[in-house]
Formats: structure tokens, C-alpha cells, sequence
């Protein structure tokens, strides 16, 4: 059986970051990339942009923390990583963004509980809500159809 774009994606990077985490906690990665897209989408990270990409690492540091630590020990550990993660993948974006986003298209496939999650992290920064601009707006309409959300 061959593997998946998740599975070689997956490799590739955590080798290359030298990252120790699991398939799992790696597939959130891959699904935090569009909303990283979408804030970069104007060249600024501006304050509130990150507070909300901090919030998000917050939340899924809290949820997929490693069992061999302590509950806050752990939230926390997870949640510096994703931080890391996100600061690292807006500084090389061109270097991983077509790999993450044929990946997660692949991934979404067969997995569509997690088009939800990645719905609700588009419309964060640039849904009807968001009051996005004109480049976020494009950006994001053009994410939803290469994704099929």
C-alpha cells in the first residue's frame, strides 16, 4: 500500500524540523496552514491575527498533549510547539505551502469531520464575519474551492 500525501508530508517535515510529534498532532499542523495563508494574505501579521493564531495553538495544545506529562506541563509544551510551527511556516510558506495544501485536499477526501474544523479556522480571518479585505476575501473563496470546503 502506498502512502498517503498526509504520510509523506508528515515525514518530511518532522525530519526536517527535527519535530518529536505524532501523525496526529502533525495533521493540525497541516490544518492551521490555510488560516496562516489567509493573515499573510495583506504581507502583515498584524496583533489581533496573531492573538487568534495563539489561541488556536492554545486549543489544540490543550487537546492533543502528550500523556507522560502533567496536564499543564503538557497543554503547554504542545501549545509552544504549534506556536513555533505557525511562526515557521509563515516565514516559509513557499517552501511547504503546495505540499500542506495537496496534502490536506487528500486528507479532507476521506476525512470530512475535520472540513468543520477547517471551516471554522477560514471564517476566523476571513468569513463573512471577519470583514476580510479584498486580497484576504480572494485568498480565502480561492482555499474553500482548491480544498472543496
Amino acid at each position: 500500500m502506498s502512502n498517503s500525501k498526509i504520510d509523506v508530508l508528515y515525514k518530511e517535515y518532522t525530519q526536517i524540523r527535527f519535530l518529536d510529534i505524532n501523525k496526529e498532532q502533525f495533521i493540525y499542523i497541516t490544518h492551521l496552514l490555510p488560516s496562516c495563508l489567509l493573515v499573510m494574505s495583506d504581507g502583515l501579521l498584524d496583533n489581533e491575527e496573531w492573538v487568534t493564531l495563539k489561541q488556536l495553538s492554545k486549543i489544540l495544545g490543550d487537546e492533543f498533549a502528550a500523556e507522560n506529562m502533567g496536564t499543564d506541563e503538557k497543554e503547554e509544551n504542545l501549545m509552544l510547539i504549534y506556536k513555533a510551527e505557525i511562526r515557521y511556516l509563515l516565514k516559509n510558506r513557499e517552501m511547504w505551502e503546495n505540499k500542506f495544501i495537496a496534502a490536506l485536499k487528500e486528507y479532507l477526501a476521506h476525512n470530512p469531520s475535520s472540513v468543520d474544523f477547517l471551516n471554522e479556522t477560514l471564517d476566523l480571518f476571513a468569513g463573512p464575519d471577519a470583514h476580510p479585505d479584498e486580497d484576504a476575501l480572494e485568498l480565502y473563496e480561492s482555499l474553500k474551492k482548491e480544498l472543496s470546503l
